[in-house]
């Protein structure tokens, strides 16, 4: 890293918030009102995400950036024109895999949940794959409930979660030689050429990538707006990135605010079948339905 001016200097630049000063009181006050602390940095395409836990009369601040969580082990340290907290970690230098980052991150942990069904978590600890797994954060699943309500409900189920639940998340696994920051998808997308894999197809105002996963392929566009976040053009909607970018040691985690996921995708055809639709494999299995559909 030393090695790479660049790439220093832009890890340095993410430590750097010049926007305001943020005392750890000004991060709790802001966590009580249940937000998620962001704040950009220095370096355009990277944010920091403060965390305050407090147990007892302790208070423990926790920033993540670059896909790195790190421990402020001492606070608000003054100084003529700023503050200054000092951290256990070099953010943006990953250390962990995808199924670290996955198990240990607090707001991915109902996806974490789904993909220990069939053992599909196991595959993230892999240190020779690179991958690019689209991770709904919680709130993108209460966001799918509102819309999907009944959908979710099943898909959460424990007597489903093992087929259907595994099956929405392959959608959201890309396994290549290299994993593909929001970036790289978005020039492919502004492109005029075919993209990687031969299979870009034209819409009105910008071009969708064609991605390999775990369950068909992917198609979509990456649009970047004016304060450097990202969105993604899927079937028609728009998914806000909330993090992009999580580098692993074993590839990168896009958070996204709302999953690869509509609500026929999963159906009850029958009072005993339940079906998974995707465009490219209808899976179906058979069980004895408990409950009642509303």
């Amino acid at each position: 890293m030393m090695r790479d001016k660049t790439r220093f200097l832009d890890i340095l630049k993410m430590h750097i918030n010049l926007e305001e000063r943020l005392y750890m009181d000004k991060i709790l006050k802001n966590q009580l009102q249940n937000k998620v602390y962001k704040v950009r940095t220095f370096n355009p395409s990277k944010n920091l995400y403060f965390n305050v836990v407090t147990v007892g009369d302790n208070r423990t601040m926790t920033v993540d950036g670059g896909g790195v969580n790190a421990t402020v082990i001492q606070a608000d340290l003054a100084a003529t024109n700023g503050i200054i907290h000092i951290i256990d970690r070099v953010l943006g230098v990953p250390y962990t895999t995808v199924l670290d980052k996955l198990r240990t991150d607090p707001m991915l942990q109902n996806t974490y949940r789904l993909g220990q069904y069939q053992k599909f978590n196991e595959q993230l600890n892999n240190p020779d794959k690179r991958f690019t797994y689209f991770v709904p954060r919680d709130k993108a699943w209460e966001n799918a409930k509102v819309a999907f309500p009944s959908a979710i409900k099943k898909l959460f189920m424990p007597e489903f979660m093992h087929i259907y639940g595994v099956a929405t998340l392959e959608r959201h696994l890309v396994v290549s030689d290299v994993p593909y920051t929001m970036e790289r998808i978005k020039q492919w997308s502004n492109e005029t050429h075919r993209g990687p894999f031969d299979s870009i197809a034209s819409t009105s105002s910008r071009r969708e990538v064609e991605l390999p996963t775990v369950r068909g392929s992917l198609r979509i566009a990456v649009e970047e707006r004016k304060d450097n976040t990202f969105i993604i053009h899927w079937k028609g909607e728009k998914i806000p990135v909330f993090k992009p970018n999580v580098e692993c040691t074993n590839g990168i985690i896009h958070v996204i605010d709302f999953p690869f996921l509509k609500e026929g995708d999963i159906q009850i055809s029958s009072a005993n079948s339940l079906r998974f639709m995707s465009p490219t494999l209808t899976l179906c299995t058979f069980a004895f339905v408990k409950f009642v559909l509303l």
